[in-house]
C-alpha cells in the first residue's frame, strides 16, 4: 500500500462521513472498507491509461488558482462590454501532451470569461474570442490560454514507454 492509496482511501473515507454527517467509529470503519472496496473495483475493472503521466499532487493547487484567474478575466470582460470591443475565432497549437489535462485546458478556457472552447483537432484548438477592437488579434485570449497551460504542464510527468 503506497501513499498514492492511503490517501485515496482518506480522501474517499473523508467524503463518506460528509455525506452520512456523522463521525462515529462505525462510521468511519463503513467508509474506509467502502473506500478500498470502489478503490478495487476501479484497478480491476477500470483502466485509467490517459492519466497515468499526471502528477495530482502538482494538479492540487490548479483548482484555487483557477478561481482566481476567472474573477480576473471577469473583470476584464467588464471592461470590454463598457469599451469598444470585437469578437472573433483563433486557432492556437498546444504544448500539452496529455490528453486528460488537454480536456481539463479546454473546459477551463470555456470557465474563464472572454474565451470560450469550440473545437480542438489533435494539438490545435480553436476558440471563440473577445478582445479590445485597437489591437490586432486577440493577444488577452492567447495569455490566458498560454497561463492555464503553464499551469497544467506542472502537473505533466513525461511518457513512460511501453
Amino acid at each position: 500500500m503506497g501513499k498514492h492509496t492511503i490517501f485515496v482511501t482518506l480522501a474517499l473515507t473523508f467524503t463518506w462521513i460528509i455525506l452520512m454527517e456523522q463521525i462515529s467509529w462505525p462510521n468511519v470503519a463503513i467508509g474506509m472498507f467502502i473506500s478500498m472496496l470502489c478503490m478495487h473495483f476501479m484497478g480491476k475493472f477500470l483502466h485509467f491509461e490517459e492519466i497515468r503521466n499526471v502528477n495530482f499532487y502538482q494538479l492540487a493547487t490548479y483548482p484555487l488558482w483557477l478561481i482566481g484567474r476567472i474573477y480576473t478575466d471577469a473583470l476584464f470582460m467588464i471592461k470590454m462590454i463598457l469599451t469598444n470591443s470585437k469578437w472573433g475565432i483563433t486557432t492556437h497549437k498546444l504544448e500539452l501532451e496529455n490528453e486528460a489535462l488537454r480536456n481539463i485546458l479546454a473546459d477551463s478556457i470555456t470557465l474563464t470569461p472572454g474565451s470560450v472552447f469550440l473545437e480542438r483537432e489533435g494539438e490545435d484548438i480553436t476558440l471563440l474570442c473577445i478582445g479590445d477592437a485597437m489591437m490586432h488579434g486577440y493577444p488577452t485570449a492567447e495569455d490566458g490560454l498560454k497561463s492555464i497551460q503553464k499551469m497544467l504542464i506542472k502537473s505533466q510527468t513525461p511518457m513512460k514507454e511501453a
